[in-house]
C-alpha cells in the first residue's frame, strides 16, 4: 500500500534501519537516530543504484513522488541524475567558493595600498589615501568589485565636481584604475571599468590653479607686515614668514624635514653657504629632482625659531595637532585668507612674486629658474644640483635684504645692478 502522511509522521525509530515503501521504486528511509529521507532506486550505466531525493519534513510525500517521477523520466532519456546532482554540487561549491574570493573595493584599496606603500614617500601615500578615503570609499567602498561599473564611479566623481574639486577629479581618477588594475592583475575582477569612462565630456574643466601675486612694492609693505602680525598656530606663522624667502612650494615648504635643513656654514660643491642650506632629496619635488635652497640670514633666523620644536618632531613646521605630521600645504593658503589676502596672494604666487621682480631687476634667468627648481627630468641621469650655487647665494641674500626693506617701509633701491649673464 502507498504511504500516507500520517503514516509517515508517526513512524518513529527504533534503533535499526526501516525501510517503508511507498512503490514504484520510493520509498521512505528512517535512520537508527531517526532521521527520515525519501529514496529512489534507479538503474544507471548497468547497475542499480539509491538515490536521496530529500528529507522528511523538509520534502513532503507528494514532493517526493513528483520528484521521483522527474528523475524517471530523466533515466528514460539516457541522463544519469547521479551525475547532474553530483555536478550540480561541484557547481554549487564553486560559486561559493569564488563568494568566499569577492572582495570589496574597500577590501581591494587597502591591499593595494599596503602592497605599494613601501615604494612610496609619507607624502605621497598619505595623498592617495586621503583622496580615496574622501571621494571614492563612501560610494563605492561596500561594493564588490566585480560589480562595480563605470556609471558608478562617474556618480562619485561627479560628486566631486559638484563640490567644486574638479581639478582633483583626474588624480582620483587615475589612483582608481590603479586599484582596479592591481585587482585585475591578481584575478579577483576581469576588468578596469575606469578605462571605459570618456576622457571629455563628462566632466566639466577645472578652473586654472589661482596662483594670484603681488609684485608693487606698497602691496607687498601690506602683506609682508601682515604676515609678521599673524596670530595663528606657529608653524603655519613661521612658514608664511619664511614663504617669500625660499621660492619652495606650498607642499614642499609645508613637509620640510630637520633632516633636510643644515643651519651652520655648509659646502656644496665650490660654493661655501653661510647660512646654511635647505637640501630636498628628488621624491618630495614636483620635477623629481634634488634640490638646494642656500639661505639667506633671515631665512636661517627663521628657522631657528622653530628649533625648539625639533626633540618632539621631525618635522619643521609640525601639526599643532599631531607633530608626527607637517601642517597641512593648504594651511598657508588658508593663512593668507585670514590676513585678508583671499585673491590676491596665494601660497604659491610668493614665486611668482620672486621670479617677476627678479627678472625685472635684473638678475641672470638660469638662475632663477635653477631656485625655482623648474627643471624637469629622469633622476637617474647625472644632475648638478649644485649648478650656479654661489650666485645663486647671492641672489637670495640679496633678495631677503630686498624683502626686508620693503618691509621696513623703505624706499628700496630696485636690486638691478646685478648683470644678466
Amino acid at each position: 500500500m502507498p504511504l500516507t502522511d500520517t503514516q509517515i509522521k508517526k513512524a518513529k525509530s527504533n534503533g535499526k534501519v526501516q525501510k517503508l515503501n511507498d512503490g514504484d521504486g520510493l520509498r521512505l528511509e528512517i535512520s537508527k537516530a531517526g532521521t527520515k529521507s525519501f529514496k529512489y532506486r534507479i538503474r544507471a550505466n548497468g547497475k542499480d543504484t539509491n538515490i536521496t531525493l530529500g528529507l522528511y519534513p523538509p520534502m513532503t510525500l507528494a514532493e517526493a513522488r513528483a520528484k521521483r517521477d522527474e528523475v524517471k523520466a530523466a533515466v528514460r532519456q539516457g541522463i544519469d541524475p547521479i551525475k547532474c546532482k553530483r555536478d550540480a554540487k561541484l557547481k554549487q561549491l564553486a560559486v561559493e567558493q569564488a563568494e568566499q574570493q569577492r572582495i570589496t573595493f574597500s577590501q581591494l584599496f587597502e591591499q593595494w595600498h599596503d602592497h605599494n606603500e613601501s615604494e612610496w614617500n609619507y607624502k605621497y601615500a598619505t595623498d592617495i589615501r586621503n583622496r580615496i578615503t574622501q571621494h571614492l570609499l563612501p560610494v563605492l567602498g561596500d561594493l564588490f568589485i566585480d560589480e562595480i561599473t563605470p556609471q558608478q564611479i562617474i556618480y562619485a566623481l561627479k560628486q566631486m565636481e559638484a563640490k567644486g574639486l574638479g581639478d582633483s577629479i583626474k588624480k582620483v581618477k587615475q589612483y582608481a584604475s590603479r586599484i582596479f588594475r592591481y585587482g585585475v592583475g591578481l584575478g579577483l575582477c576581469a576588468v578596469d571599468p575606469v578605462r571605459d569612462i570618456p576622457a571629455a565630456d563628462i566632466f566639466k574643466k577645472p578652473k586654472k590653479e589661482n596662483l594670484s601675486h603681488l609684485t608693487k612694492p606698497q602691496d607687498l609693505y601690506q602683506l609682508l607686515n601682515a604676515i609678521d602680525a599673524y596670530l595663528g598656530d606657529i608653524s603655519t606663522a613661521t612658514a608664511l614668514k619664511l614663504a617669500p624667502h625660499v621660492f619652495l612650494r606650498p607642499s614642499e615648504l609645508a613637509g620640510l624635514r630637520w633632516d633636510e635643513v643644515t643651519l651652520t656654514k655648509t659646502k656644496i660643491g665650490d660654493a661655501t653657504l653661510e647660512h646654511g642650506a635647505v637640501l630636498i632629496e628628488w621624491e618630495r619635488m614636483k620635477m623629481k629632482r634634488p634640490h638646494v635652497v642656500p639661505l639667506s640670514k633671515q631665512a636661517k633666523e627663521l628657522l631657528q625659531t622653530m628649533e625648539a620644536f625639533k626633540d618632539s618632531s621631525a618635522f619643521v613646521f609640525p601639526s599643532p595637532r599631531n607633530p608626527n605630521r607637517p601642517i597641512h600645504r593648504d594651511s598657508l593658503g588658508a593663512g593668507l585668507k585670514r590676513i585678508g589676502f583671499n585673491g590676491k596672494q596665494t601660497a604659491h604666487g610668493f614665486r611668482h612674486t620672486a621670479s617677476t621682480l627678479l627678472n625685472e631687476q635684473g638678475f641672470n634667468r638660469d638662475h632663477i629658474e635653477k631656485q625655482l627648481a623648474h627643471e624637469a627630468g629622469d633622476v637617474r641621469h647625472d644632475y648638478n644640483k649644485a649648478e650656479y650655487l654661489k650666485q645663486r647665494a647671492t641672489m637670495m641674500q640679496a633678495w631677503s635684504d630686498y624683502l626686508d626693506g620693503l618691509k621696513a617701509g623703505a624706499d628700496v633701491v630696485p636690486i638691478n645692478h646685478h648683470k644678466k649673464g
